[in-house]
């Protein structure tokens, strides 16, 4: 997996690329590492439009990263899901959870 981060006039944006599974568990804890030295951003949007496939282990840490973002008193949504990383969200009712409010 691959991530790049992109600060916005709202917050930041964090393009994934590849698999997000239990294999990514340590790539994964550097975005949160890095997140966490960002502090204060009040809107983080994880574009998984580069997302090819996603486990439930993958889902656990979109929950970690939601936690994480929560806990800094920002939101962090999801955006451009397809495929079979979409069919995951939607049985998951993830867009219930990372929806912007």
């Amino acid at each position: 997996m691959d991530f790049e981060f992109c600060p916005t006039t709202s917050g930041l944006n964090v393009a994934l690329r590849g698999r997000l599974t239990f294999a990514e568990n340590g790539q994964f804890r550097r975005i949160l590492g890095q997140l966490g030295e960002l502090a204060g951003a009040p809107r983080v949007v994880f574009d998984l439009a580069g997302v090819e496939y996603i486990d439930s282990a993958g889902l656990g840490m979109l929950l970690v990263a939601r936690d994480a973002v929560a806990g800094q008193k920002g939101r962090l949504t999801l955006e451009s899901a397809w495929g079979q990383v979409a069919r995951m969200l939607d049985l998951a009712r993830f867009r219930d959870l990372f929806r912007d409010a």
